[in-house]
């Protein structure tokens, strides 16, 4: 004992002394760069208070156990009544207020003035020029090391009682309701010339305890009217664990022991002194010589040893709430074998016997409690809050940022948990987590969570996983230097489940990051914002910013020991959305920002739990704020966020795109961030509808503002119908010219009339196929609006085989007709004039109609099929899509994978490079990803999104740049394609040039000047707007001049189908026109039949029934 005393009087008066050397010395300037400023309105200083309450006599004959162990105060005591006759004025030095100078006292901003010439700390009192000595006693009535502060006076204008800040002693006091403390302590008057600090618990109609446990002192904190009350309380509470009621019966389990009138609490029994007549509190405690699960070595403070006896009345006792003892055995058993199941929280065995741990004895060290340690399986979900692994997911809420009941993955099967929350109730089934399904640890009564029979195996060797018994088995990530594994569903939660996970989730996800500065550059010493730099950041714009007092929020301290920051800021206002950290704050703040308000929030100074450099400070307006310490200076900071959960983060930490208070509260209030719906992660706006997916719930590209062809294949339901009516048109027009030219393809008499009704029915057949590409993405784009789901599915979407064959159907249709055209072209061109025509003859046959037509058709289907040949995939692959996965979000391409692999194969990476085929990426991807039993394993396999993939209409990728690896692909097929137009566009104006001059009919393709010429101009404008204005778009698009990839619907639907209607108007042009002459000549005759039935139509109807035969022709002609 007497050891201890010494140790702690040394590091007390060591402590002391090096902070008293310091007053000797000049104060250290304070920085440039401090962040507070005094408002003009607060410098003065409040009046005084002078309304402390009279001191009373205490009773104090339970003093004599007290003891100083620090100081000279008890030299000069009297020893009737452990009071004394010293005063602070006995001990001042000459001239203490020069010395003055601003410490920290266990975390509180005090006035230091010197020592006494017994080296004592003085102190001034903050309100006003008195001083004080503070002394520490240790006080033996609590038979445990407890040190209280005392001091030689009590500072009358506190009304706070900041004194007592930082000067806590280790004894409890409980106030009334009302009285106004500032950090939670008070000030305990014994009336004899010291007063004592204690810890402040408010609580209503409680007592005050100052110092001895025996003694309940009623009324304020800085009165007392003491009295022996050792036994039960007078409170009307019972059974709360807060000893403020008769705890002595609880839930059908006694406590202590009673004789007569007296209670003992447990922590009184077997100490070696006998509080009942009879001794019952002390019988058969002692005489024995080991240690078992019944017996324990007792914590009091007795000179040797003694192992006592574990009554069951002893037991699971809230010791906890006298503060002055942490148990009554020293390794915690008394909280075993709990009889009250409402104080049970863990169940285990205990040297082979089944006993229990009560809900004050987990997690706090304990050894040897449990056989397996379970009590002590703990986890810390934030800063700041350490919980048992029972705790995750129970359906309460244990941490202040909720973190304790998210990212749950529970599985289908529930048990009864070994540990057993007072906040959830016992005997509550619960579901298991997937975490602890076959981790080793049982952590359900009966086992289930360790029960291999119960779970569906799957992975191999040391990646073993299990599953819900009807389940597939999901995708893991493989950890090989841990022997671990992440489930797909766990991968990227910030949780690192494995050493490299957030590191790899970080490599592969773009949140933006990389384009955030949260630290202001300075300038000549001063904080400046970047608007404020010339280019280069070294020169100072001082014609468009100026030097500004950053204020907000500033509180300021009765010490001084801050000082204004100095901002260079716009002085105009600018957009903030791309500023972030300190930049955000400063501009925010002083209200210059057109788009953000101010984040910050008062400063209390209850907050910034998680950080060793904060101190708390006397503000001018009696409240207490939290100061930072800043490094290697002796000034202070106000530069604090204070978070919802008590932790508080500096400037340069708000808005920055970071959680770093660990529930939001940093980044929740900044304009500057975009949230995923389903997760922390936060994204720099520009990340937000890019194209490029960052959350994995697809909510950042699922935004109202994003593009509507994120939503749908189509914008807008006018395009689906639009491209409805188009594939309608053009099927049925066609399929009957299939049918017509099909079957007067065997009938011609000429081999120049065969070529040209070969061309024909090949330009109905690519037609016909564009016809049904539009009405394929049409009734794909309704069957995803109707889910939905679209927006997340898209990518799947991408590399679906619909979305490619659908890319192949549109690519063989146009390509084909207008090759098709083309052959027309140069059939007509060539034989236009002439006067002799070569017979058919064999013309027919299979080998030269398969010659003829199979030319325009495998050119057509090598232009369709290229893109998604295996052979060329190292060409044609965009990326992969990987399904379900948190990690690889929508299209991922070469450089992303090759992020991930330098995260999670290290230097093995070093190979990567554009060269690197995609086969070799997916040998890379399945030897990190796992999936199935031993027997039955599979590798990922990302599914290709290939040339089609680029957009969800899945045409011929026209619209490239020059970084694009497929871009002199489809440059040459546009560039070619635009040839064939001009070709054909120059071989009917020479038709026409001929026919012309030559005044009559071309060889046996007769009709006159008039209808040829006409079909020609046709032919040539149809042609025109398919094929030009997607030419000069697409190279517009190439040298970046504008940036079309949004056309794609327009120019799926509108501009490419043009032909696929057209064309049969235009090669059957004598089919349709004598179907419009049938159909006038139907209406004709109808109208003269009801004329003639209905002589009321005679009006109305005699211009149509006088119409006569010879004009139905002219009229069918016009219409064509």
């Amino acid at each position: 004992m007497t050891l201890l005393c010494a140790t702690l009087w040394l590091v007390y008066i060591t402590s002391y002394t090096n902070t008293a050397e310091a007053f000797h010395g000049q104060p250290s300037a304070p920085d440039k760069a401090a962040i507070v400023v005094v408002p003009t309105a607060l410098t003065n200083q409040p009046t005084n208070h002078t309304n402390a309450a009279e001191e009373p006599t205490a009773d104090t004959t339970n003093m004599a156990d007290n003891h100083i162990i620090y100081g000279r105060a008890a030299e000069n005591s009297t020893s009737t009544n452990n009071t004394t006759t010293n005063t602070t004025a006995d001990y001042l030095p000459s001239n203490p207020m020069s010395n003055c100078t601003t410490v920290e006292v266990n975390g509180y901003l005090h006035e230091q003035c010197g020592v006494t010439e017994y080296g004592e700390n003085l102190f001034k009192c903050p309100w006003s020029d008195e001083l004080y000595n503070v002394t520490i006693i240790y006080n033996s009535l609590y038979r445990s090391s407890c040190y209280d502060f005392k001091v030689t006076s009590w500072c009358q204008d506190d009304p706070g009682t900041y004194q007592a800040c930082g000067h806590d002693g280790c004894s409890v006091t409980r106030v009334l309701n009302g009285t106004t403390l500032l950090c939670g302590t008070y000030m305990c008057d014994f009336s004899n010339g010291f007063f004592y600090s204690g810890n402040y618990i408010e609580e209503e109609d409680s007592y005050a305890r100052c110092n001895d446990i025996d003694v309940e002192c009623e009324g304020n904190f800085n009165m007392v009217n003491c009295t022996h009350t050792r036994g039960r309380s007078n409170d009307s509470t019972d059974c709360d664990g807060s000893f403020t009621g008769n705890e002595s019966y609880c839930n059908g389990v006694q406590y202590g022991v009673h004789c007569g009138d007296e209670w003992v609490p447990p922590h009184r029994m077997c100490d070696g002194y006998s509080y009942c007549p009879n001794r019952e509190d002390e019988v058969g405690c002692f005489n024995w010589t080991t240690a078992d699960h019944t017996t324990c070595i007792a914590q009091w403070e007795w000179t040797e040893q003694r192992i006592i006896k574990i009554k069951q009345s002893m037991r699971c006792f809230p010791l906890h709430i006298h503060q002055y003892t942490n148990t009554i055995c020293a390794n915690g058993q008394d909280h075993t074998n709990c009889s009250d199941p409402n104080r049970v929280a863990v169940q285990c065995l205990s040297e082979g016997y089944p006993t229990n741990i009560s809900i004050w004895r987990y997690c706090k060290g304990y050894e040897n409690l449990c056989d397996d340690n379970y009590h002590n399986e703990c986890i810390d979900p934030e800063s700041g809050c350490r919980i048992h692994k029972g705790q995750r997911c129970d359906g309460h809420v244990d941490c202040n940022s909720d973190i304790d009941e998210t990212y749950c993955n529970p599985t289908t099967i529930s048990c009864f948990r070994r540990f057993q929350s007072q906040h959830v109730g016992k005997n509550i089934s619960l579901p298991i987590p997937f975490e602890w399904v076959m981790d080793g640890q049982q952590d359900c009564i009966d086992g289930t969570d360790e029960d291999e029979s119960q779970w569906k195996k799957c992975g191999s060797d040391y990646f073993t996983y299990y599953e819900d018994p009807k389940s597939d088995c999901e995708w893991i990530l493989l950890c090989p230097s841990e022997r671990k594994s992440i489930r797909f569903s766990e991968l990227c939660d910030k949780i690192p489940t494995c050493l490299f996970e957030n590191y790899l989730c970080a490599a592969v996800i773009d949140s933006g990051m990389d384009d955030v500065n949260n630290i202001s550059p300075k300038y000549d010493g001063l904080k400046i914002l970047p608007h404020c730099l010339s280019k280069g950041n070294e020169t100072y714009q001082f014609s468009n910013c100026s030097i500004r007092e950053h204020k907000f929020g500033f509180v300021p301290t009765v010490l001084n020991v801050t000082k204004p920051t100095m901002v260079i800021l716009p002085n105009e206002k600018i957009s903030c959305l791309n500023l972030f950290g300190e930049n955000y704050v400063y501009a925010a703040c002083n209200n210059i920002c057109l788009d953000a308000d101010c984040p910050l929030i008062d400063v209390p100074g209850d907050t910034c739990d998680n950080r060793s450099d904060s101190v708390r400070a006397l503000t001018w307006d009696n409240t207490v704020t939290t100061l930072l310490k800043i490094a290697n200076s002796s000034s202070y900071d106000q530069q604090i966020f204070p978070c919802v959960n008590n932790k508080c983060v500096q400037y340069h930490q708000v808005c920055d795109l970071k959680d770093d208070c660990g529930d939001g509260s940093d980044e929740n209030n900044c304009e500057n961030n975009f949230q995923c719906n389903s997760s922390d992660t936060y994204l720099n706006l520009s990340q937000v509808c890019n194209g490029v997916v960052s959350c994995g719930d697809y909510s950042d590209e699922c935004q109202p503002e994003c593009p509507p062809n994120h939503f749908n294949i189509f914008a807008n339901d006018n395009l689906r119908i639009g491209s409805y009516i188009m594939g309608t048109m053009s099927t049925v027009l066609n399929t009957v010219s299939l049918v017509r030219s099909g079957s007067k393809l065997t009938h011609q008499e000429t081999y120049e009339m065969f070529l040209n009704q070969l061309g024909i029915l090949l330009v109905n057949i690519g037609d016909f196929c564009l016809g049904l590409y539009l009405i394929g993405v049409s009734y794909f784009d309704q069957i995803h609006k109707m889910s939905g789901v679209y927006c997340q599915k898209r990518f799947e979407w991408y590399s679906s085989t619909k979305c490619s064959f659908l890319g192949v159907l549109s690519t063989t249709g146009s390509q084909l007709s207008l090759f098709a055209m083309t052959m027309l072209a140069i059939s007509r061109v060539t034989t236009v004039g002439r006067m002799v025509l070569h017979d058919c003859g064999t013309c027919t046959s299979a080998v030269k109609l398969g010659i003829l037509a199979g030319g325009p058709i495998l050119i057509s289907l090598m232009v369709a099929l290229s893109p998604i040949l295996p052979n060329f995939e190292d060409y044609f692959v965009n990326g992969l899509y990987y399904e379900n996965s948190s990690l690889f979000l929508g299209t991922i391409d070469k450089p992303r994978h090759f992020a991930a692999f330098k995260v999670y194969f290290g230097e093995n990476s070093s190979s990567w490079s554009n060269e690197s085929s995609w086969e070799e990426i997916r040998s890379a991807v399945a030897k990190m990803f796992l999936r199935g039993s031993k027997s039955e394993e599979v590798r990922l396999r990302g599914e290709t999104v290939n040339f089609y993939g680029n957009d969800g209409v899945c045409i011929f990728k026209y619209l490239v740049r020059t970084d694009d690896p497929q871009w002199g692909f489809s440059t040459a097929v546009l560039t070619m394609n635009c040839l064939c137009f001009l070709f054909i566009a120059i071989s009917y104006i020479l038709i026409g040039y001929r026919t012309s001059r030559s005044g009559r009919t071309a060889g046996r393709f007769g009709g006159n000047n008039r209808e040829l010429n006409a079909k020609i101009f046709a032919i040539i404008v149809t042609d025109f707007f398919c094929w030009i204005p997607l030419g000069v778009v697409a190279f517009l698009h190439l040298a970046e001049e504008i940036d079309a990839t949004s056309w794609y619907p327009f120019f799926s639907i509108l501009i490419l189908p043009i032909n696929s209607v057209i064309n049969p108007f235009l090669y059957e042009s004598n089919f349709y026109m004598g179907l419009a002459r049938s159909a006038i000549s139907f209406l004709v005759g109808s109208v003269r039949r009801m004329w003639l039935i209905c002589p009321t139509l005679k009006t109305t109807a005699a211009p149509i029934a006088n119409v006569r035969e010879e004009e139905l022709e002219g009229m069918a002609e016009s219409s064509l």
